[in-house]
């Protein structure tokens, strides 16, 4: 076999091996994931927990969800793997990132590494926060104000 017939043959291996992962999926991101499919991996690593809510970040690589006995869950994606970690109130540190609606969070007793998560809005991110520091409560639109004479 000739030099320039094997370059054609190697290149058309190459190029159907590419076309090959990208119609199998291989080559496809996480900016489908929703949130019934972060309720089922986490689920699926603790059984027995209760989900309230979830709020994933702007990428979606990262989910935080409310459990029903005041824990946090926590999905993120590393690759094609996901991490999935209960978070007690106090096992990590949270502070606000500066002019984007995201927290900086680093992870107490863990191997994760932490880091900036973005939310979609402020006020995702002020929940999960909450949720964090182990105090939640509803917010609602309308405050009470006082009346004139000081009786509420």
């Amino acid at each position: 076999m000739s030099l320039g017939a094997l370059v054609v043959v190697v290149a058309f291996a190459v190029i159907l091996l590419i076309g090959v992962v990208h119609y199998t999926g291989g080559s496809r991101g996480n900016s489908g994931r929703d949130h019934g499919e972060v309720i089922l991996e986490f689920a699926r690593a603790y059984p027995g927990e209760a989900i309230r809510s979830v709020t994933m970040t702007k990428d979606g690589n990262a989910s935080f969800l409310r459990l029903a006995d005041g824990k946090t869950g926590f999905i993120q994606s590393m690759g094609r793997h996901q991490v999935a970690r209960l978070i007690l109130p106090g096992d990590v540190s949270v502070q606000p990132v500066e002019d984007q609606p995201g927290l900086h969070i680093e992870f107490h007793e863990s191997t994760l590494k932490g880091g900036d998560y973005l939310f979609a809005s402020a006020e995702d991110a002020a929940e999960v926060s909450l949720w964090l520091c182990g105090s939640f409560a509803m917010a609602t639109s309308e405050l009470e104000q006082p009346e004139a004479d000081g009786n509420a």
